[in-house]
Formats: structure tokens, sequence, C-alpha cells
């Protein structure tokens, strides 16, 4: 073993670049690296992670960890400027980093193709990472991560179901419907504490392509958005649009507009945050469930422990409110967005052993590796080995979390480089399987995508940094506008009817079809290709 060993770290040295240092004066020694992680609030310092250690001394090096909780974003541009970055960073990165801090990233491809065959082997077999890894130059910057194994769509509609119970209704499946059943929640002490005005009948999160937002009812009026709709664009017929300027958005604000003017929609979710949303519908300090229909990603995530049994999926709900509507309703597809993600892991310039980097890198791809990348390690107790290429992942060690927060406790989790081969067979934990078979709920609605018209795969969309800057400065233009307006039409302060066309004129002038025609020319090339 310690000659293999050896052997490998000579070849290493030879086939190295002409600028790369050489691994170390002895290679009894493992070669120092420095590395940063932005981290999950959850996640325990990367030093006590064991699958961690373990790849590092597989790749024959020690990394020195720098992980970062919070503010990142307001302190990233202060420390790309200064140039001084370590050798490794993880899920500190976008698109833009490698144009406006030029020369401050290793440019990836020659390393790849000497030192990274697992990585080699993603790129070949799920080509859209490698599409995802390039820049509108065909250079590679950062590698990507493919976990296989999560659902089409990240949101579900909840229903609470002993509520519909207790009053004697069935799971609605029309918009109408939906608000019937909303009546009757606020009215008729849904969850029977004996207090008639504790029942929210409706919450929601955030708005332009959030998961939780009630704008996923836009499918209900035939508009199909895939990977959250970011900021409102879908394509249709070929097209790139944006429903914030569609008549049918007017058709579903005017609607949910009906639903707050009659106390059917929690009147804090304007302001509240994730946690308030979150804490919310896992009831109140008597274990009385308070919310009636609710959209997240897993019921013991959304709901807890004690509640989430009362809860079903429903959705989506045809259109029996309006002529905008349909019968056959759309669902939000989000499998590229919710497998796929781009700059996992990226290298700095500077980096003295770039050779050595590149293959503690290739490391995380390993087919094994990855699975513990996502949710914790063999050697942590978190995952078990049951046969070649088949794993299991265990219970929480401690009793007392959930396995959805265990996984983000435990290891990177989805913020880690990883790539999950569709023929991995994973065995998941409770949450997992639960939010499996809760999207079955949307398999009929999903299905009706037409993938040559109507997918739009924004995260492959490739843009010149001209373009990229332009979009950025109008898109907050854009949004500006969009944002300011959909809370004053929901709540009533201001009317849609009176607006929509001064609003619309407002979005355009903003420079609306500017990104439009630049999305558009985007969008065609990659059809193209």
């Amino acid at each position: 073993m310690k000659t293999r060993k050896l052997m490998a770290m000579a070849m290493a040295g030879a086939m190295a670049l002409p600028t790369c240092t050489a691994f170390a004066d002895s290679a009894e020694e493992p070669v120092k690296l420095t590395g940063l992680f932005i981290s999950h609030s959850l996640t325990k310092s990367l030093n006590d992670m064991q699958w961690l250690q373990e790849i590092e001394e597989k790749a024959g090096v020690e990394v020195e960890w720098e992980q970062i909780y919070t503010d990142w974003d307001q302190t990233k541009s202060t420390r790309f400027a200064s140039g001084d970055i370590p050798d490794i960073l993880i899920n500190a990165t976008d698109d833009s980093d490698y144009a406006t801090y030029e020369g401050l990233f290793m440019e990836l491809t020659d390393l790849i193709d000497q030192y990274a065959p697992n990585v080699q082997a993603m790129f070949e077999e799920e080509p859209d990472t490698l599409a995802l890894a390039k820049t509108y130059e065909g250079e590679i910057y950062a590698l990507p991560k493919f976990q296989g194994k999560w659902p089409d769509c990240n949101g579900v509609m909840f229903i609470n179901k002993t509520w519909l119970d207790n009053l004697g209704l069935e799971v609605p499946t029309t918009l109408g419907e939906l608000k019937d059943v909303l009546v009757a929640f606020r009215d008729n002490d849904a969850n029977g504490n004996g207090d008639a005005s504790d029942e929210i009948p409706m919450d929601f999160n955030d708005w332009f392509g959030a998961a939780y937002s009630l704008t996923n009812l836009i499918g209900s009026y035939g508009i199909q958005l895939t990977n959250w709709g970011t900021d409102g664009y879908f394509v249709e017929d070929g097209q790139v649009k944006n429903y914030a300027v569609d008549e049918r958005y007017k058709a579903l604000i005017s609607y949910l507009a009906d639903l707050y003017s009659e106390g059917l929609i929690n009147e804090n979710a304007i302001t509240n945050d994730y946690s308030m949303f979150q804490s919310l519908s896992r009831g109140d300090e008597n274990g009385d469930a308070l919310v009636g229909v609710v959209l997240g990603w897993e019921e013991t995530d959304k709901f807890g422990p004690t509640l989430h049994d009362q809860y079903v999926p429903c959705g989506p709900f045809a259109d029996d409110v309006d002529d905008l509507g349909t019968d056959e309703p759309r669902w939000t597809y989000d499998y590229s967005g919710l497998n796929m993600s781009s700059n996992r892991i990226c290298m700095s310039a500077n980096c003295a052993n770039p050779e050595a980097a590149m293959k503690f890198m290739n490391e995380f791809y390993d087919s094994e590796v990855s699975v513990e990348v996502l949710f914790g390690g063999i050697s942590d107790g978190c995952l078990e080995k049951t046969g070649d290429n088949s794993y299991k992942v265990l219970d929480p060690l401690d009793p007392d979390t959930d396995s959805g927060t265990w996984k983000w406790t435990s290891s990177m989790a989805d913020n880690g480089p990883m790539y999950i081969r569709r023929s991995t067979t994973i065995d998941m934990a409770q949450d997992m399987t639960y939010a499996l078979e809760e999207r079955e709920q949307y398999k009929e609605a999903i299905a009706r995508i037409d993938m040559d018209k109507e997918y739009y795969p924004q995260m492959l969309m490739k843009y010149t940094s001209e373009d990229q800057n332009n979009m950025a400065v109008t898109q907050a233009n854009v949004s500006n506008v969009t944002e300011a307006y959909w809370g004053l039409w929901l709540t009533g302060e201001s009317n849609i009817e009176d607006d929509w066309d001064s609003y619309v004129e407002e979005v355009n002038a903003a420079g609306l079809q500017d990104i439009l025609a630049i999305r558009q020319a985007s969008y065609d090339s990659w059809k193209a290709q």
C-alpha cells in the first residue's frame, strides 16, 4: 500500500502542469491546503466530519478549513477584491465572480483531464452538468453537483385532512372549492379546540420564484413554471415570457386578493420570515394545528413529528373562477434545479499545488463519498453500506432531531460537491420517503409539460459578461416595480384593475423587454445545441 502511494505521488509530480509546484519535498508528508466552506447554520464543524478527514488522507492532503455561517453575501466582494482567498472554495461563488474577479480563480479544464476521473464520468454520463460548468466562453472555473435522487418538484401544497374530516369536507380540486374550504376553516373551529378564531386558513412564504409562494398557483392558469420560475420567467411555445405582466397573473392576484379580503390568508405572511412561517405550521404550545393550507418541502419537516400525519397533499387546482384558467392545471417542474447546482467547488489561481487540490476535489465525486457528502459519513454513523452500490440512511443519532435536520447537521448536505449516480441505490430516511410519496400528487400535471416548447432550464443558460451585467442591473429595476405592487394588490391597499395597465407600462419601461430579448437569444442558442 505504501509503495503504491509513493508511485502515485511520483506519477502526479511527473504529470504536473509547468506552473505547478511538486507535491512536497517528502512523500510522507501530506500537501497543506487551505479551504473555505460557506455553511448552513445547522452544519457542525468540518473538523468533526470523519468522512472528510478520510478523503483528505486518501488524496494526500491536509486542509485547514474556514467555515462561514452568515453574511457571506455582504463580505464576499471585499474578500475577493483583496485577492486573498484560500486554495479551495466550496459553495462560495457564482457565475459572475469569474468575470468580475478575473484572474482570481483557476481555469480547471486541463486539471480535470489529468486528475479528475470522477468528474469526467459525471460530465460524460450527465451532459447537462458539463453545460452547467462551462462559462459562455467554454471555460470551467467551478464544478457543479448532481444528486439525481430528488423529486420532480420542490413545493407541495398541504391541506389539513383532520380539519376536513372534522367539518365533513373533501379535498378541493378547483379554485372555487378551495375558497369554500378556506371559508369553512375560518368559521367552524376546524381544529376543535373551542376557539373559532385561532385557525389560519392559508399561509405562504415570499413571492416571485419562491418555492413556498402562492405564485405556484399560476399553474391553475396554464402557465408552466420550471425550476421555480425565478423572477417570473417561463417559456411558452418556445418564447421566453414573464408572468408578472401576463393577464393570467392578474387573474391569480385578483383571486388571492379576494381570499385575503375575507380573512382567508395569513395577514402577516407578507412580513413573516421563513422561521416564523415554519414555526406557525408546527402548531401552538398545546399541540393544536393552526394552519389549514400551506406549501412546504415535506410533511415532517413542515409540521413536525406530532402534527404531520394530519396533512395530505392537494392541488393543482382547476380554474372554475374565471375564463383565463384551465381544466388541466400545471405544477412547477423543478427536477433540474433540485438535482443540479453550479459552483459547488472551485480553486484559487494562486494555489501552489493545483494537482493535489484537483485530486482532492475529485474525491468528492467518488460514488460512495458523494452519498456521504449529502447524508453524512459511514464512519460518522449516518450511513450504512448495504451492497456494492447501495446504501441506507440511518436514523439520527439524536432521537429528538428529524431526519432532514440531521442531514444538514451532519454533513455538507445540499451545499457540497457530489455526483450521486442514477444507478446508486439509496434506502432513504423517513423524510425523503415521504417527500417522494407526496409528489405522486403532481405526476399527472407534470406529465403535461411539453419539454420541447415549455421547458426553460434557466440554470443552463449562458451569457456574455456584458449581458450578465446588463441583466443584473435591469432586473433590479424591474423587480423594484413588480415587488412593490403584489403586496399592495394582495392586501387591497391598491386595486389591480385600476393599476394594471400603468403597472405593465412601468415594468416594461424598467427594461423587461430588454431582458426578454437577451434571455430569448440564450434560450435559442441552447435549443440549437
